[in-house]
């Protein structure tokens, strides 16, 4: 990465847990050059040796982060020289990305969640995917307003963790046991509100470990570029990134 010159580079969640392996992952990229963003995936809030997913989320992994000299990207936007912004947040899923053929209800998912998400077991937090998601929701649609307003800023790139557009989602509609797991894979309602801040350009998330590529166009504004990093367990992969 050091060698590639970046202006910039973002970890994009899932980084490692409990915290003591969270901060672990981030020591290599201390040999950076460039500032180093970093946002948490939701492997990084499960609960474990006392420390609650609230508590990582909210303190303990930002902590971490900025003692490293790092930007916790979910918290605050970063500008660029040369007119580039950039935002991101943990996205979390809002069952927006369902599968719209299986007809499930909020409650169905809700229900489901075990069999098919391990966060239902180890995120204690208070409260449900839903008002959480808004909570992600916000806080980045008022992260995004302020690069719009901003006359430093023309082009604005968005990392987040989990996926927010249709053109990051693996469908195999034809197959239950993955069908059954999209709600929790994706917030396309966020990607919504997204598509409406004419400074877009670019969209770049993990989580699923399916590798897409993909444009959104819109009407009379530019269009969207939008990305899946293909990671996997033991296979770290990273991607550049020209705006």
């Amino acid at each position: 990465m050091d060698r590639e010159d970046p202006d910039l580079v973002v970890l994009a969640g899932d980084l490692g847990n409990p915290s003591r392996l969270f901060e672990q992952c981030l020591v290599p990229f201390l040999q950076l050059s460039c500032p180093v963003a970093v946002l948490p995936g939701n492997h990084d809030v499960w609960t474990s040796l006392g420390e609650t997913s609230i508590g990582l989320y909210g303190e303990i992994l930002p902590a971490i982060t900025r003692s490293m000299g790092f930007h916790w990207l979910d918290e605050a936007p970063l500008v660029l020289p040369g007119g580039v912004g950039v935002c991101g947040n943990i996205a979390w899923y809002d069952y927006s990305a369902r599968e719209p053929s299986y007809g499930q209800s909020d409650d169905d998912i809700a229900k489901t969640k075990p069999r098919f998400a391990m966060d239902a077991v180890r995120v204690d937090w208070e409260y449900n995917d839903l008002e959480f998601a808004a909570r992600c929701r916000e806080r980045l649609v008022a992260h995004l307003a302020a690069l719009e307003a901003n006359p430093a800023v023309d082009r604005v790139l968005v990392a987040t963790h989990v996926p927010a557009f249709e053109s990051q989602m693996d469908r195999h509609p034809e197959d239950a046991q993955w069908s059954m797991g999209n709600p929790y894979f994706g917030h396309l309602t966020l990607g919504e509100e997204i598509r409406r801040h004419a400074k877009v350009r670019y969209v770049v998330s993990g989580h699923t470990h399916v590798g897409l590529n993909g444009v959104v166009d819109r009407v009379g504004m530019s269009p969207i570029g939008t990305a899946v990093i293909p990671s996997d367990y033991g296979r770290p992969r990273w991607m550049e990134l020209e705006l």
